[in-house]
């Protein structure tokens, strides 16, 4: 078996997983995204019906304040739910660093890793994973890392980081994240 053919083996590995992956999060973001419209809806239907009691009162003065406040409630209810789901989101993740799936993920993570940054790699993570990363081959720098899952990598002579972290992936994400929750993909 050729190192060619070994490349192209681990490569489409890494391709079925990061693909099994990107399934599971499809399915989680069309769950939580049905769950923001109707907690959104709900939302939206109580400031319009707010609204609604607050301009027959005061017609003539309060109409256009009662509008921008309904365009508020809404932006601070979207904002609200936005959270809520992120939240949600970063549980769900939470759950997946506890399941099998995620053990067998790091050691293509410490692949990943070992390959951007050029060979051998040190790691900073969590206790939990400091076993299933030395068994891929890398070096376990500390396991105090406050991190819902993932780790942080450095070169063996320190001068580069790659940071793999679920919160760094959300925060590098977090536009695209967001867009999804909102359903405007």
């Amino acid at each position: 078996m050729g190192t060619e053919t070994l490349l192209k083996e681990v490569e489409e590995k890494r391709k079925t997983a990061l693909k099994q992956l990107e399934d599971e999060y499809g399915s989680k973001t069309a769950e939580v995204r049905k769950r923001t419209l109707d907690e959104r809806n709900r939302i939206l239907e109580a400031s319009k019906a707010e609204a609604a009691s607050l301009s027959q009162k005061e017609q003539a003065r309060i109409t256009g304040a009662a509008t921008l406040q309904v365009k508020k409630m809404g932006f601070d209810a979207t904002e609200k739910m936005l959270e809520s789901n992120i939240s949600a989101l970063k549980q769900v993740l939470a759950e997946f660093a506890d399941s099998k799936e995620y053990s067998q993920l790091l050691p293509r993570l410490v692949q990943y890793a070992s390959k951007r940054l050029g060979g051998n790699i040190g790691v900073r993570c969590r206790a939990a994973d400091a076993q299933a990363i030395k068994k891929a081959g890398a070096k376990v720098l500390s396991t105090d890392l406050p991190t819902i899952g993932g780790f942080k990598a450095e070169s063996e002579d320190g001068n580069f980081e790659l940071d793999l972290t679920f919160e760094e992936m959300l925060r590098t994400h977090d536009e695209k994240v967001r867009a999804s929750i909102m359903g405007k993909e």
